[in-house]
């Protein structure tokens, strides 16, 4: 099998972005046995078995930089053949953010060049306990030029094409395939350092925390074209958001709201369960497919008797109100009732009929089919 013909307009609608042309220089030259002499450097002088000729702190707004190079990337895209494949439509704010990250990175470069003798001089001269530390600092220092050159900052952004060679193109097309899962994979790391902060037991959450999940949502969005589901999803977490205040601290329901949708996005598994859902909100699946879903009976003369269901059983300590009303049997209010969260929520036990229960008609939901995931390794060209 070749490339199909949708891989390829995904890749239209992609560029690759390589960050391979920053370079650092890490100050470290290898520690030789004669630095010992029976005494262990200081950790600020020497670690990992090798040494530092220059005080670290000045290095540090360098490799600042370049971390904030790799978010932005990682803002706008998602990892893939060595790269970050970002969206064609918004090639420019990435363009746009490094350029003005390479110009503070070259700002701080014309500052440290100047400075590096006597820097890495101060550093010589620091009051280490045994002077062969300081002799061994002098023998090992890089010449000034060779850090210059060593210190840059470039990227390089490319469009990818599938070769003519039948092999060549499915390897390609493999990799594309495996772009979505990729996207979840991501989306769920972010998701899960939020749920580490404890944000679940906390009871409120912050404009910042919400940031975030406006950010993950913002890299959904921009990538949508890779599949209807991730469509869906960027679609619903857009609705949610937009029912969320802009400023201020975020409680009560609305809290639980943020809770469940954190949560859900933290697995890859939950995220294709959460995708299920609105895939059967939305009746996208094949009759064929239809997985047998039973509602729990619900007392028609007294509602007050229907047991309270959580929001979502996968958050812990987290309960979401749902107040007192009729019986539900439209199917659609059922979803929208449940979060659209129906297969995480245990079925509660029946109550006591008051007057025997009226049965309610089994719901028959489409299941829809496995996500693909298929990563593979393979050459591509440009």
């Amino acid at each position: 099998m070749t490339i199909q013909q949708n891989e390829i307009k995904i890749l239209d609608q992609i560029l690759l972005v390589d960050l391979s042309g920053i370079h650092l220089w890490t100050a470290r030259k290898k520690l030789k046995p004669e630095m010992l002499e029976g005494k262990i450097p200081p950790a600020k002088l020497a670690s990992l078995g090798s040494m530092r000729v220059i005080d670290p702190e000045k290095l540090k707004p360098f490799e600042k930089i370049k971390r904030r190079a790799t978010s932005i990337l990682e803002n706008y895209g998602i990892k893939f053949l060595g790269g970050y494949a970002v969206p064609q439509e918004k090639i420019r704010d990435v363009v746009d953010e490094l350029e003005a990250l390479k110009n503070q990175f070259y700002d701080l470069k014309n500052n440290f060049i100047p400075n590096y003798d006597r820097w890495v001089t101060e550093w010589i001269e620091k009051d280490w306990e045994r002077p062969e530390w300081r002799e061994a600092i002098a023998r090992s220092v890089t010449p000034k030029a060779q850090v210059d050159q060593g210190i840059q900052f470039g990227y390089a952004a490319c469009r990818v094409a599938p070769d003519g060679d039948k092999h060549l193109s499915q390897t390609l097309g493999s990799q594309v395939r495996g772009l979505s899962d990729q996207l979840y994979s991501e989306t769920a790391e972010t998701a899960e350092r939020l749920m580490e902060t404890g944000l679940a037991t906390r009871g409120h959450v912050t404009q910042t925390t919400l940031n975030t999940v406006r950010k993950m949502n913002t890299k959904l969005k921009g990538l949508m074209f890779l599949s209807t589901d991730v469509k869906a999803l960027a679609d619903y977490i857009d609705e949610l958001l937009a029912s969320l205040p802009k400023s201020g601290v975020v409680n009560g329901s609305q809290y639980n709201q943020v809770v469940t949708l954190v949560s859900s996005l933290s697995e890859e598994d939950s995220i294709r369960r959460l995708i299920k859902n609105l895939s059967q909100a939305n009746g996208a699946q094949a009759p064929e497919a239809a997985e047998v879903v039973h509602v729990p009976e619900v007392a028609q003369a007294q509602p007050q008797a229907e047991p309270e269901l959580p929001a979502v059983s996968m958050v812990q300590n987290i309960e979401d109100e749902i107040p007192a009303q009729a019986p539900i049997t439209d199917a659609e209010e059922i979803l929208s009732q449940f979060g659209m969260q129906m297969d995480a929520i245990p079925q509660p036990e029946e109550p006591e009929a008051e007057p025997a229960p009226a049965e309610v008609e089994p719901l028959v939901i489409p299941q829809p089919n496995p996500i693909s995931s298929v990563v593979a390794h393979g050459v591509f060209s440009f």
